[in-house]
């Protein structure tokens, strides 16, 4: 696999240099957590319980890193916009605070060995620090480690990871964004029962089995609704039309479909062509693309929570910035940090302009970036 440098999305990138400085230099609200990260006290999609937190306070950027420093960023994939705006964020920081980053993706969840040979990768190239949105949640332990002990720092962004040697984590609890799901579904109830289908997605990540735990406890003792089996599967298209139409065949009276922005995307156009009109199975995400967004101005999906994944980036960023000028996670700046999560409906989505949530309209990944622009070339 080749770096590749995206020269589209890098002049969005200096197109939005004024922009990016402003986002650095504002000051951001976040969920943040303090202490010492002790894995045995850690539970999927809950923070440690060693840290002290949440602590609600600003995520001040820093101006510019001291050194010159090369950051490895690992990605599960880049087919859904939802990558895209992550890249964005970390991009824009990157360009901001004069590092330099090579991105890799991984070509889906079910790809663990081609991760653990990218990371393997990094390592042998001698990045300085290395982004990690992991593809699963305690299978990265060992690689996680390795690379630490190598002298690499690791910070995870968006994708919860177990990890015992991590150094810091950029990311929301998806459980938390499952119950605002329900919860909303909760509020919104009317006296007719409701028969729900839920697609929380890859199985072994750690963010789908946490959205549905939320969901379910956010629910858990209200009459009139009824969660089907989940429907686990990847998040690609063709696997997540595949699911709708399987839930439809075994349950023809669905009432709602709720789970990752994928199925959430493609379900208006496969309940079309299973013959249902629209408005007649309500469709909530349990996370927002800007597909989702579109939907949402357009009254397809009802609502999605929103995770600010660009903050997420850019925080991810940030922190390894951090690191790698010598400041200590946990003390110095929080371990775990994340903005707060709002949730989008056909109501509140006009309080969210698109380029607050996603970056630029038009920005393409970029994969490849230096600070001098004659070395962005393709070794």
């Amino acid at each position: 696999m080749r770096f590749h440098f995206n020269w589209l999305g890098f002049f969005f990138l200096l197109a939005t240099l004024a922009l990016a400085g402003a986002a650095s230099a504002r000051a951001l609200m976040v969920n943040a957590y303090y202490g010492e990260y002790l894995a045995d006290t850690k539970e999927p999609g809950i923070s440690a319980a060693s840290l002290k937190g949440p602590i609600l306070e600003p995520w001040r950027f820093v101006e510019r890193a001291r050194g010159s420093y090369t950051i490895g960023v690992l990605f599960p994939q880049l087919e859904d916009s939802y990558w895209g705006a992550v890249d964005f964020g970390i991009a824009e920081r990157a360009v901001s605070g004069g590092v330099a980053f090579d991105l890799l993706e991984a070509g889906g969840y079910p790809n663990l060995a081609v991760q653990v040979q990218q990371l393997h990768r990094l390592r042998d190239l001698g990045v300085d620090g290395v982004i990690l949105a992991g593809v699963a949640y305690d299978k990265l332990d060992s690689e996680v480690a390795l690379t630490v002990a190598a002298g690499i720092p690791v910070v995870a962004v968006i994708n919860d990871i177990r990890a015992p040697r991590i150094q810091a984590k950029s990311m929301v609890p998806f459980y938390e964004m499952g119950a605002k799901v329900g919860e909303y579904l909760r509020e919104k109830l009317d006296v007719r029962p409701l028969k729900v289908a839920f697609f929380p997605g890859p199985r072994d990540s750690g963010w789908a089995p946490e959205s549905l735990e939320g969901f379910v406890e956010a629910l858990e003792g209200v009459p009139g609704i009824r969660t089907l089996t989940p429907l686990w599967g990847d998040t690609d298209e063709r696997t997540q039309r595949s699911l709708i139409r399987r839930a439809f065949h075994f349950y023809p009276d669905i009432d709602c479909l709720v789970g990752n922005a994928v199925m959430a995307e493609v379900a208006p156009s496969v309940l079309g062509e299973l013959g249902r009109p629209p408005g007649a199975v309500r469709i909530l995400s349990t996370y927002l693309t800007p597909e989702v967004y579109a939907h949402i101005q357009a009254g397809r999906i009802e609502a999605a929570p929103a995770d600010l994944n660009i903050d997420q980036g850019r925080i991810a960023m940030d922190m390894m910035i951090r690191l790698l000028d010598g400041q200590r996670p946990g003390v110095d700046f929080p371990f775990r940090a994340g903005p707060q999560i709002p949730i989008l409906t056909t109501e509140t989505i006009r309080e969210y302009p698109f380029e607050r949530l996603f970056g630029d309209r038009g920005f393409e990944p970029v994969l490849r970036y230096r600070p001098d622009v004659s070395e962005a070339e393709a070794p």
